[in-house]
């Protein structure tokens, strides 16, 4: 037999497909050798098909034709199988020809073979014949460059017809794995599991009875295949038998995934079975692969697998091996299987990866613009990979240059690829896999400015039922295209929302536009819903609504139903309202930033409300929407007066009161006053306060909104215990307190029964302030109120130090504290922070009570609340005495004194006397301690405050008998006495006790 020598030819083959540098083949004698070996033994089954007549004939015509390779340079516009058929075509007809010319005899005559069939089988013997050297001689000692997996999706194009733009792939079976990824980063605690759980399936003898298979799934990019290979090394000692690898091309750009039946066969043909004894048929080769490997133990990697269906019939049937399959589908319908699901990278180990990538010593995983650039790679590896290897051709460049260039780009994921690979095709793969429905639905969820969707907001992102949107979901949650971070809540990839937001552009503009409207009126009129039942205690204008009720939405029937819906979405409406605002649809912007204000202002969310009021502001100003702008100044001043920032609240209400008569909106204008009027109060200008809430009340009452002469009423109820007018306060609160009762305003009625407490506390009602303080609270929790529990809790503090419960009191004042803080309130702060000062003093303990009180002073300073700051420094005079520090006690006395004397806090001054008489009394200065102690109890006769009346007697009781007169203060005790028991105060106890030793 004609030695046939096929090397250089077949050589020649390889470096027209991959380039000139893409394959470094043959570069030593062993493995020329090793080479036309296996070539030989391929052509002489070819030869052997013939009859024994002809083939000596048929040796002669290969081996002068295939002797030197074809001259095949690549086109850029034909597809190198096309060349390869071309060219071997061209090959047999010379062929054919040689031999009609030599011979006399036409060649297909002579051979007994056609010229098509024996093309077909040259063709397979080359392409046979370099799988098994790729498997057996370790093709991958021989490239430089390029991965094992894509030397043989590169072999398998050899001969291979064009169908339709896709190239049917072939099955090629590597018996061996492939490198090691040198770069492989991350993924402890999933390799670890997966070692563990996979040696276990195969070794435990409650697992062995069947053979164990796994899994990996997860969005395009995120490393399967690494993460497979790297799994395969570590537990390819634990397979004596063999590994083996199969790429199964479920997402390979121009291929179509390998056939089920291709498969088995070069399973088989890898494990040396003769191609003459492989059965036709696919359930056949099944089997003939299970019997082989019935008693081996095998490691096979089945990666990149489309469906459960290609990898089913290629699963062994016995226990003692492992099949690792990867795919970018969930398997669900795979029996058995052990699924984990790969993830993005963690932050720490995307900068490691990316820093390792760049080969750079320079490149520090701790600079912050490494950390920004995994960020804007999304923590995806391939984008990631793709990125660094930027940085690592390109001496010149910076962390810095790529982080302006991924910024700057209006198509980020357009910019992460390199040569063929991109992050761009590797998810359009992903997405040629869908229907078309799923295809539009996932284009739709590009129209989303949010972070976390559910099925009714697809509903109307699409127009389709709430049941049909969640099918849809679920198959690209299938796909991983969306992922599922709770039950029924669905996100986007930041990268593959890019993607989806590129390809909803392309669609016409009506349909997208349509959409948006769907999915802005579902979020207003369902936010709409759920505020219904959070509801307000401020009063404003009926407003015309944009839009239309959607078709569905979800069940809201009540406060907590209403709450944890907000509560899930609050981040998501916000973004809903400033998407309108971009999108030119203002009117939503502001509508859904009015609707969501009760939530925001009673959780606290006060930093997000004044953007959100912001934006709608100026959302609304720029259409020239005067209601839009009324509404959104009314929101944004009561943010800025919580906030602490009272000129600025006043500012955005007396715009508000103008725009509001401009529209002649009577209600909007009384709102305004009213608002005003607080401000003024804030700023210890109460008489100012005083005549704008008769304002408000008289354009309320003209308008007849009963709900604003309620609240005009209880903030004159404020005002009055501010100013001593204590019994007046109390009327006041009792009658806003009747109105919101009336009307069924929750809102109202809990700040009516607390600012009834602080009322009843100041008049020595302590039962009573309790009863109200404690409703107060049930209120705020019953409508999820944290602003209202702040400021009930520091009075309810207050009350239980009076009546001697002082470890609840001091529970009480840090839990006000601790919600303040959170709230980002700096006026409740300094109210609460006063409480706790104060509950500290009394206890004893004078360094955290004086650290207390000093920031109380400087917040209520801060703020302006002037009552406050008075209060501050008299509880810190105090603190300031019993520690020896006199002359900083007497400073901040006399400052205290001066500024109740000013803002007329007749009740706060009383105390202030009684201090100072204290204080002088504690000094040893009795007879000085007279005068303070008359003017207090005097002022608090005056205006109706029995126990600070009784501390002022019971202090100046006191102050005469230690200048001899006896009879004189034991009447002054007597008569205190009285006093603190029907307040039920534990001073009561002090002065009997005190009445028994005199």
């Amino acid at each position: 037999m004609v030695a046939l020598d096929l090397v250089s030819a077949v050589v020649g083959w390889l470096v027209a497909l991959c380039g000139d540098s893409g394959f470094h083949l043959v570069r030593d004698q062993r493995d020329e050798r090793a080479l036309r070996k296996i070539l030989q033994g391929s052509m002489g089954s070819v030869v052997a098909s013939a009859p024994p007549s002809a083939r000596r004939t048929l040796e002669r015509g290969i081996a002068r034709y295939f002797k030197e390779p074809p001259a095949l340079r690549l086109d850029g516009t034909v597809p190198v199988h096309d060349a390869l058929e071309t060219a071997v075509d061209a090959q047999i007809a010379e062929l054919d020809q040689w031999i009609t010319r030599t011979t006399g005899v036409p060649f297909a005559e002579a051979v007994a073979v056609e010229p098509d069939v024996l093309r077909s089988r040259i063709a397979e013997a080359i392409v046979s014949g370099l799988r098994q050297y790729a498997a057996v001689g370790g093709m991958s000692e021989l490239v430089r460059a390029l991965d094992t997996a894509e030397i043989l999706s590169r072999i398998n194009a050899l001969g291979l017809r064009l169908d339709g733009l896709t190239v049917p792939s072939r099955a090629a079976v590597a018996f061996s794995l492939p490198r090691d990824t040198v770069s492989f980063t991350g993924r402890a605690a999933e390799l670890e599991h997966m070692v563990r759980t996979a040696g276990r399936d195969v070794h435990e003898p409650d697992t062995a009875h069947i053979p164990a298979v796994h899994a990996v799934d997860g969005m395009a990019g995120v490393g399967k295949t690494a993460f497979a290979v790297r799994t395969a090394h570590l537990l390819s000692a634990r397979f004596p038998d063999g590994q083996l690898f199969l790429h199964l091309h479920g997402h390979t750009p121009g291929r179509r995934p390998v056939d089920v039946s291709d498969a088995l066969v070069s399973l088989l043909l890898t494990l040396g079975v003769p191609a003459s004894t492989v059965p036709p048929d696919v359930v056949a080769r099944a089997a003939m692969w299970r019997g082989l490997i019935r008693t081996k133990r095998v490691l096979l990697v089945l990666d990149d697998a489309v469906s459960s269906n290609q990898v089913r019939a290629l699963l062994p049937g016995s226990p003692g091996s492992l099949v690792i399959v990867t795919s970018r589908r969930r398997l669900t319908a795979l029996e058995g299987v052990v699924p984990m699901s790969l993830g993005i990278l963690a932050p720490g180990e995307a900068t490691e990866l990316f820093t390792r990538l760049a080969g750079r010593p320079s490149v520090d995983a701790a600079d912050p613009q490494v950390a920004e650039v995994v960020r804007l790679c999304g923590y995806l590896p391939l984008a990631i990979r793709l990125t660094a290897g930027k940085l690592a051709h390109h001496p010149s460049w910076t962390v810095d240059d790529l982080v302006q260039d991924l910024t700057a780009t209006q198509d980020r994921i357009a910019a992460m690829r390199a040569e063929d690979d991109s992050v761009q095709s590797a998810f359009d793969l992903s997405y040629g896999d869908l229907s078309p429905e799923q295809q539009r639905i996932f284009r739709c969820l590009g129209l989303f400015p949010g972070t976390e969707m559910d099925a009714f907001v697809v509903a109307a992102l699409a127009g389709v039922p709430p049941a049909d949107s969640q099918d849809l979901l679920d198959g690209l949650f299938q796909h991983h295209l969306v992922e599922e971070p709770a039950r029924g809540h669905y996100r986007l990839h930041d990268l593959m929302r890019q993607r989806a937001t590129t390809l909803v552009s392309l669609d016409p503009v009506d349909e997208i536009e349509s959409a948006v409207d769907r999915m802005l009126d579902y979020h207003l009129h369902t936010l709409l819903r759920a505020a219904s039942f959070i509801g307000a205690r401020i009063p404003v204008s009926p407003a015309e609504l944009p839009g239309t009720p959607p078709a569905a939405m979800p069940r809201i029937d009540d406060v907590e139903q209403a709450h944890a819906w907000i509560r899930t979405r609050r981040a998501d409406l916000h973004a809903v309202a400033d998407f309108a605002a971009a999108r030119s649809r203002p009117a939503h912007t502001v509508r859904i930033a009015a609707a969501l204000h009760p939530y925001l202002r009673a959780q606290g969310h006060w930093d997000q409300a004044l953007v959100l009021h912001r934006s709608a502001l100026a959302a609304a100003v720029a259409v020239g929407d005067r209601a839009g702008e009324a509404v959104g100044l009314a929101n944004l001043g009561a943010m800025q007066r919580l906030r602490g920032d009272h000129l600025a609240a006043m500012e955005s209400h007396r715009r508000g009161r103008e725009v509001h008569r401009h529209l002649g909106d009577r209600l909007g204008e009384a709102t305004a006053v009213h608002e005003l009027g607080v401000n003024q109060r804030l700023l210890g200008d109460y008489a100012a306060d005083l005549s704008h809430q008769e304002e408000a009340r008289a354009l309320y009452h003209a308008v007849g909104n009963r709900i604003g002469e309620a609240n005009t009423q209880h903030e004159v109820g404020t005002l009055h215990w501010l100013t001593g007018n204590l019994a007046e306060s109390l009327a006041a609160q009792t009658d806003a307190l009747d109105i919101y009762r009336e009307l069924g305003n929750d809102f109202g009625m809990s700040f009516a029964h607390n600012e009834l407490a602080v009322a009843c506390r100041l008049l020595g009602d302590l039962s009573t302030a309790a009863t109200h303080a404690a409703r107060a609270l049930d209120l705020h929790h019953q409508l999820a109120n944290r602003h209202g529990e702040a400021y009930t809790r520091a009075e309810l503090a207050l009350i239980m130090a009076m009546i001697a419960s002082m470890d609840d009191a001091l529970a009480a004042a840090t839990a006000a504290v601790d919600l303040h803080r959170d709230l980002g309130s700096t006026y409740g702060m300094g109210m609460a922070v006063l409480a706790l000062g104060t509950i500290q003093r009394q206890q004893g303990d004078d360094p955290a009570a004086l650290s207390s009180l000093v920031q109380a002073v400087a917040i209520n300073r801060e703020t302006g609340f002037r009552h406050g700051e008075g209060c501050a420094l008299k509880e810190a005079a105090v603190v300031q005495d019993r520690l020896a520090r006199t002359d900083e006690a007497d400073a901040d006395l006399a400052a205290a004194q001066e500024l109740h004397r000013r803002f007329g806090h007749r009740y706060a001054l009383a105390d202030a006397w009684v201090a100072e008489g204290d204080i002088l009394a504690r000094r040893g200065h009795p007879q000085a301690a007279q005068g303070p102690y008359e003017s207090g109890r005097e002022l608090a006769q005056e205006i109706g405050a029995p126990l600070l009346e009784a501390q002022a007697m019971e202090g100046g009781g006191q102050a005469l008998i230690a200048l001899g007169a006896r009879e004189d203060g034991l009447l002054l005790l007597r008569a205190a006495l009285p006093l603190y028991e029907r307040a039920g105060v534990a001073d009561a106890r002090r002065v009997t006790e005190l009445l028994r030793r005199l």
